[in-house]
């Protein structure tokens, strides 16, 4: 399967901003969903075009600047893909689609076990206007239940955004973006009297061999003094819509001043966006 460009819209804007839940807007995480998608494409060699609209003012006009945009591409060979969030308590995804419903049955099989959640299957809905109005294939991806916490946690936990955009870029274009893993954060310990790798690993909820690697020890033997690498304790938090930096220090039990301190990187602490990470302990 290979197609000549692909078109790419996040579902609703600022405006109509879609469904909500669990403190996320559909919108917003269809667009980070979206911004994953076209760097794993392009990662991957796809030609791939973002059609999202961010101007219109009603549903209608939303979807149907989108395929306008879409519609100026040549059709041959074009697939526009449309993501959302599904709505009303239950959970996994599905793909709603036209006549595509092959492909919608693979991407919406190959998203449900990337993600670990109900494969809800392909589901034809001729009505919609993006399906319906596009004068290419076109599918439509709910790529979870935003009102579903088991879901949200999913997608918008460390790296799900990203496993998300791999699956449905592995499902359409054949290949795999490496997505990279970050690196353990780590702090250092110190040895005292008393001390042993398992002490010291347990302390750190680790393993022995986790803290032997890491800090290449061949041996069970440390001495007082000795520096050694260990699992970062810091605590971070996902922004969420509707965060403010003084609502998490209250979750937290910290001031706005500690998280702060806690992320010098950040230019403006109280300028934060939904998928940001902040280390709060």
């Amino acid at each position: 399967m290979s197609y000549n460009l692909i078109t790419l819209t996040a579902g609703h804007n600022a405006i109509v901003p879609g469904a909500y839940g669990c403190g996320y807007k559909e919108h917003e995480v269809a667009r980070l969903i979206v911004a994953e998608l076209e760097k794993q494409m392009k990662a991957v060699g796809q030609n791939v075009e973002v059609v999202t609209d961010d101007i219109g003012t009603t549903q209608t006009e939303v979807w149907t600047n989108a395929v306008r945009k879409a519609n100026s591409f040549p059709k041959e060979g074009r697939l526009d893909v449309s993501i959302h969030l599904n709505a009303g308590g239950g959970t996994g995804c599905e793909v709603l689609y036209y006549s595509e419903v092959e492909l919608a049955a693979k991407v919406s099989k190959d998203l449900a076990t990337a993600m670990g959640y109900k494969d809800r299957g392909p589901q034809e809905r001729q009505g919609i206007g993006f399906l319906n109005s596009t004068n290419a294939p076109a599918i439509l991806v709910e790529t979870g239940f935003i009102d579903t916490q088991s879901d949200m946690d999913k997608v918008m936990g460390p790296g799900g955004v990203q496993k998300v955009a791999q699956a449905i870029v592995k499902t359409l274009t054949g290949k795999v973006a490496g997505v990279t893993e970050p690196s353990l954060a780590t702090d250092t310990y110190t040895v005292v009297a008393g001390d042993t790798l398992w002490s010291i690993a347990n302390k750190y909820q680790m393993t022995v061999d986790e803290l032997k690697q890491l800090n290449g020890l061949t041996s069970d033997i440390i001495t007082i003094g000795q520096v050694l690498k260990v699992k970062s304790t810091a605590v971070y938090y996902t922004v969420v819509a509707g965060d403010t930096v003084s609502a998490i220090a209250v979750k937290y039990n910290t001031t706005v001043d500690k998280i702060k301190a806690l992320n010098p990187d950040i230019q403006d602490i109280n300028k934060i966006t939904v998928g940001q990470k902040i280390r709060v302990a």
